[in-house]
C-alpha cells in the first residue's frame, strides 16, 4: 500500500497540468502558475504548447515527449525530478494521460515514490457529455478505437451491451467509417457528435447515428462522439425474437464463454439452462 499527502511531503514531485482544448481562457491560475514555476516542460507538440507559452508570456523550457518517444523519454524525465529538477507534463489540448501521453511518466513517478500532483483542466470528453443532453451517470470513457476497421469492430462488439453512456474520441478521417460500423454494431443509437469544443466553430450535431451519416463529408475538425447506452429490456426483447441458438451464438460472439453465453440466454428467456444446453447441442456437437 502507498499513501501520498501530496501538501504535506518532502518527497519530489511531477507534476501532470491540463491545459486548455481550444480557448486559451479556459487555462487556470493554478496551471499558469506551475507552467510559470517548474523547471521544464515535458509536452507533446513543442511548436503547439510554445504557442500557449508565448501568448501567456512564460519562458520556460520545452523538452518533446510524445507516444513515439514515450518509452525513451520518460526514463530521462524522472532522473531530472529525482535530481530535484521541477518538471512539468502536458500534452497538446486538454490533460495528460487521457488519450495522450502522461500514463508512463505518472506511474514511474510513484513506483519511484516521487509524488504525482495533478493540475486538473479542460477535457473534450467530459465537456462534451455535459453539453450532449444524454444521461451523464454512469458513462464509459473509451477514447480513440482501433485504426484497424476490423479491430474497431471488435471493440464495438465489447460495447454493445453496456448501459453506461459512451465516450469516444474520433478523427475527422476515420469518422464516416467509425460512425457507420457504430450504426451496424450498436444499432440505430442517439448520439451526439461534439466538434471544436470551446473553438469559434464549436457544435453538438444530435440525432441518431443514420441521421448523421449523410452529412458527414460537410463536417471538419476534432470530434467527441456520445453513444447513448444500451437499453436492457429493448435489447432483450430483440434477442428474444432469435432463435435460442441465433440467442447463444450472439452472446458466443462477445464473451466467448460457451457457459457464460448460455446461462445469459436462460435468464433472458426464463427457461433452465438445461433447455438452452439441449437446444445449442443439438446443432453443435462440439459443446
Amino acid at each position: 500500500m502507498q499513501r501520498q499527502s501530496t501538501n504535506h511531503s518532502d518527497n519530489h514531485k511531477l507534476y501532470l497540468v491540463g491545459v486548455p482544448i481550444g480557448n486559451y481562457e479556459d487555462i487556470t491560475f493554478r496551471a499558469l502558475s506551475t507552467l510559470q514555476t517548474v523547471d521544464i516542460i515535458f509536452c507533446e507538440d513543442t511548436r503547439v504548447t510554445g504557442q500557449l507559452l508565448n501568448h501567456f508570456n512564460i519562458k520556460t523550457p520545452l523538452k518533446s515527449y510524445h507516444a513515439f518517444n514515450e518509452n525513451e523519454i520518460t526514463d530521462k524525465l524522472i532522473d531530472r525530478v529525482k535530481q530535484g529538477e521541477k518538471v512539468a507534463v502536458v500534452s497538446d489540448a486538454g490533460m495528460p494521460a487521457i488519450s495522450d501521453p502522461g500514463f508512463m511518466a505518472a506511474r514511474s513517478a510513484i513506483n519511484e515514490n516521487i509524488d504525482v500532483v495533478v493540475i486538473p483542466g479542460v477535457t473534450a470528453g467530459v465537456t462534451a457529455l455535459v453539453g450532449s443532453g444524454i444521461p451523464t451517470q454512469p458513462y464509459l470513457f473509451y477514447g480513440f478505437l482501433n485504426s484497424n476497421s476490423n479491430k474497431k469492430k471488435d471493440e464495438l462488439k465489447t460495447l454493445r451491451d453496456r448501459e453506461e453512456t459512451l465516450i469516444i474520441y474520433e478523427a475527422i478521417h476515420r469518422l464516416q467509417d467509425t460512425l457507420e460500423l457504430i450504426l451496424e454494431t450498436l444499432g440505430d443509437r442517439y448520439i451526439v457528435l461534439a466538434r471544436e469544443l470551446t473553438k469559434k466553430y464549436e457544435e453538438y450535431i444530435r440525432g441518431n447515428v443514420s441521421e448523421i451519416i449523410p452529412i458527414v463529408s460537410e463536417l471538419k475538425g476534432e470530434f467527441v462522439i456520445v453513444i447513448e447506452g444500451a437499453k436492457e429490456s429493448k435489447l432483450v426483447e430483440e434477442l428474444n425474437s432469435l432463435t435460442i441458438k441465433e440467442h447463444y451464438d450472439y452472446y458466443l460472439g462477445i464473451s466467448e464463454d460457451r457457459k457464460e453465453a448460455m446461462k445469459k440466454v436462460a435468464k433472458d428467456r426464463g427457461i433452465s439452462k438445461s433447455i438452452v444446453y439441449q437446444e445449442v447441442l443439438g446443432k453443435n456437437k462440439d459443446i
